[in-house]
């Protein structure tokens, strides 16, 4: 099911009035920093006063100082700021405002932090009618400090209301649709989107949204490679941020235009190991500076590691460390460096959280010594299926002049190959039944099936194994007659490539009418 919004031709009208309010707001602020409350003041202004259903409204955004400070003074901080307004009378759901990133000095507490004035754009709903408002519930501004990913959300507790309203009338256009993969997906993947309705040729922009459609954030998109095709048709997919950016839940994916605008909803799980920690170091001894690999699974996803050699006494070699990130199914592969005579075992941790340690031991070497080594060879064999081929779908026997007498006249069956790539003990066996010869032009003239007989024979490739077995010479008809047979192996795996054919004749009789005749062999492989 797809939340569809759309733009119809632009309206003339004045733009709406700002309003402010001056809530109550609860803000968690991030690393554990505490969770202040205070007022702070919000000015919503939008334009225009009245659009189409579905139509693009301009919103100006001006947030007072609020409960928000930081520890300590930092410089040029990359900012996003965005504000989540609630709508009621005219349509329902909520509308995410998001500003560009822009760089802000954060001044040390107490002082507090104050975000710029932003501007952004949303769409009303494609249903949408009559006077709209807004009421401002969550800003949240989102940072990037020492290379980390923060956010800082503020809720509205108290003091609320409605900042600004538009008008939603007239005739709306068409819905776009867009639609997403139904079953859970992993962050750090790439996740197909396809929809209808867009205009052509336009630039597709996503989103993630919370699942009611406010809280959207550009950031937890990574890439994306949808395009809009001349018929308005949307393909291609997005990348989503990793684990650490996107928590397990249920979100919406929204995509624009610049003229419509749509939804999805998208179910995000991380990857879940299947069991404990499997950490392997090859070769697991080796000389001093030699460089080995250690790899492993069973982790989760998108963490940084810490690879670090212990001394026997389990003691950190802070020196050895590597810091290698593992991938969206829980697996790493590093190499590391053997770089102290001190090196007992390699350790890995998920950043230092309590309970993911695990290691496994190792034996540095002295340079004269050979040492030892192991490798395990390993391969998979996928079985195959058991078929039949022919070089020829007719037998034609030629012409009888008749002559008071009853011929006998040669024929060769087409040849057969059978294949057994099934891998089992299992034989297989090969017959044939034939049905009556008719005359052509629906004549009511029959030569009877058994007026064929055939000599079976078979053989088998090189490579097979098994001996196949050639058919009793007889007649044929309607109960299936053998051609060739591959018994079973018993406890040996039988199988391979092998030959079928047999020797034919038609036994036609003194008397009958002339004409043209047919009939059909059907051959059953089983």
């Amino acid at each position: 099911m797809t939340t569809a919004l759309a733009l119809a031709g632009a309206v003339l009208a004045p733009a709406a009035q700002a309003g402010t309010i001056r809530p109550t707001v609860h803000c968690v602020l991030p690393a554990g920093q505490g969770d202040p409350s205070g007022p702070q003041d919000v000015t919503v202004e939008l334009s225009p006063a009245t659009v189409a259903p579905g139509g693009k409204v301009h919103a100006k955004i001006t947030l007072g100082p609020g409960p928000a400070v930081s520890p300590m003074k930092l410089d040029d901080v990359p900012s996003t700021p965005s504000i989540d307004l609630v709508m009621s009378g005219g349509a329902t759901g909520k509308v995410t405002v998001q500003g560009p990133t822009v760089l802000v000095d954060v001044p040390m507490q107490p002082a507090p932090i104050v975000i710029p004035p932003y501007e952004g754009d949303f769409f009303v709903p494609a249903n949408a009618s009559g006077p709209i408002q807004f009421t401002p519930v969550k800003m949240n501004t989102a940072t990037v400090v020492f290379g980390g990913n923060y956010n800082t959300p503020c809720e509205v507790v108290s003091g609320g209301g409605v900042v600004a309203t538009v008008t939603a009338e007239g005739g709306g256009g068409a819905e776009a649709t867009v639609s997403a993969p139904t079953g859970s997906v992993k962050p750090s993947t790439s996740v197909p989107l396809s929809g209808g309705g867009w205009t052509p040729g336009a630039t597709a922009t996503p989103t993630l949204c919370d699942a009611g459609g406010g809280g959207c954030d550009a950031t937890k998109v990574t890439g994306s490679s949808l395009v809009i095709d001349a018929s308005g048709a949307l393909s291609g997919a997005i990348t989503l941020a990793n684990s650490w950016t996107i928590a397990d839940g249920s979100y919406a994916v929204q995509v624009s235009d610049g003229t419509k605008q749509a939804r999805a909803p998208l179910q995000v799980k991380a990857h879940v190991p299947a069991g404990p920690y499997e950490l392997r170091a090859y070769p697991d001894r080796a000389a001093l500076g030699s460089v080995i690999t250690v790899s492993g699974k069973n982790y989760h996803q998108d963490q940084q590691l810490n690879v670090v050699a212990l001394d026997a006494e389990g003691n950190t070699l802070d020196d050895t460390a590597v810091y290698p990130s593992t991938t969206t199914d829980g697996t790493f592969t590093t190499e590391f460096t053997i770089s102290d005579p001190a090196i007992a075992f390699i350790h890995t941790d998920e950043g230092g959280v309590e309970g993911t340690n695990t290691k496994v031991p190792f034996t540095v070497t002295d340079p004269g010594e050979g040492g030892t080594g192991t490798q395990r060879f390993t391969f998979s064999v996928t079985p195959g299926p058991l078929s039949m081929s022919q070089s020829g779908a007719e037998v034609n026997f030629g012409t009888v002049q008749l002559d008071g007498s009853s011929h006998d006249v040669p024929g060769t069956l087409n040849p057969i190959q059978v294949s057994d790539a099934r891998g089992t003990t299992v034989g297989w066996s090969l017959t044939g039944t034939l049905s009556d010869f008719a005359a052509a032009g629906g004549g009511t003239a029959v030569i009877p099936a058994g007026a064929v007989s055939w000599t079976p024979s078979c053989a088998a490739h090189a490579d097979a194994i098994g001996t196949p077995t050639a058919g009793a010479p007889g007649a044929l008809g309607a109960t299936p007659a053998g051609l060739c047979e591959l018994p079973a192996g018993g406890g040996q795996v039988v199988g391979g490539v092998f030959d079928a054919s047999a020797g034919l004749n038609l036994h036609t009789p003194a008397v009958i009418p002339g004409g043209n005749y047919a009939a059909t062999l059907t051959l059953s492989l089983s």
